[in-house]
């Protein structure tokens, strides 16, 4: 019986001509999904524009933040669902599929790519020049777009994970978002709904901490594991970087999963009391 290597090995002779031929409606998705998200982003900001222009001019950050962040929501909510439906009622169990099916095969999942590439591209220059988003953030933008580039275009995409990571994962953004508009318009939100931010900042952590943390950690361990053999097996120094730098891209996503995750946990242990306050060091003896 043939190793995993051998196995992976065999798929660098593969032929791409299939992957070739669904090239030309891929590029279309990704660029009507990043025309598309721009627009309804515009529609949402003019609609805020238009409802509320008597605190427009001395608003307008808070404007193109809170349009921004519908955004966000709408697009998550629109993968998660998809991604959810197509995870638990499309995908065959991990262990019924042979590890070269797993990386070379489920081309129907390229659009996952297609669609996170066209977003994340659009969100990229949009959270760094007007959103102000953190290094961490921006640097997300670029990991997804480089993984989810290589799923939707590459012979061997991984795309048999493609449902779960471009697409489950995105469901924990929602509560995210709604919890970010709460802190941003809290005069509005404690007056009507005194609630919905204690209630949005529960439904993320324990969302996030399942998807993101549980549910990822043996689905990336298979990625990692699937792309570090192609990698290893790579003939040229070509596939060797786009394997690698997805391999890393890969890692890297999981390291800030595990981080983020760290702050949910010590954010409610503080809330708690579970942690020690820090000692006041301006006391005077």
């Amino acid at each position: 019986m043939a190793s995993d290597l051998e196995l992976v090995s065999t798929l660098h002779d593969k032929d791409g001509s299939s992957e070739r031929d669904d090239l030309p409606s891929l590029i279309f998705t990704l660029l009507v999904t990043a025309a598309a998200v721009g627009t309804y982003n515009n529609i949402i900001f003019n609609i805020l524009k238009t409802i509320f222009f008597n605190h427009y001019l001395e608003k307008r950050k808070m404007f193109r933040l809170t349009a921004y962040q519908i955004t966000n929501m709408t697009i998550n909510l629109f993968l998660g669902v998809y991604g959810i439906y197509t995870f638990y009622f499309s995908l065959p169990d991990l262990e019924s599929v042979e590890i070269t099916a797993r990386i070379a095969g489920f081309k129907e999942y390229a659009i996952f790519g297609a669609i996170q590439c066209g977003y994340n591209i659009w969100a990229l220059p949009v959270g760094f020049v007007w959103m102000g988003e953190p290094k961490s953030m921006l640097m997300h933008h670029i990991a997804v777009i480089i993984v989810a580039g290589i799923s939707c275009f590459g012979t061997c995409g991984l795309r048999y994970h493609a449902p779960f990571f471009f697409g489950v994962i995105e469901i924990s953004s929602v509560p995210l978002a709604l919890m970010n508009f709460c802190k941003n318009n809290k005069d509005i939100v404690e007056s009507r709904f005194p609630s919905l931010l204690l209630l949005c900042r529960i439904t993320f952590s324990v969302v996030f901490v399942l998807v993101r943390v549980i549910m990822w950690t043996p689905l990336i361990k298979d990625v990692l594991y699937s792309s570090g053999l192609l990698a290893y097996s790579c003939k040229d120094v070509t596939c060797m970087v786009g394997v690698g730098s997805f391999w890393l891209s890969a890692l890297f996503l999981t390291i800030l999963q595990y981080y983020w995750a760290t702050l949910i946990v010590k954010g409610y242990l503080d809330f708690f009391g579970v942690l020690p306050k820090p000692m006041n060091k301006d006391k005077t003896e």
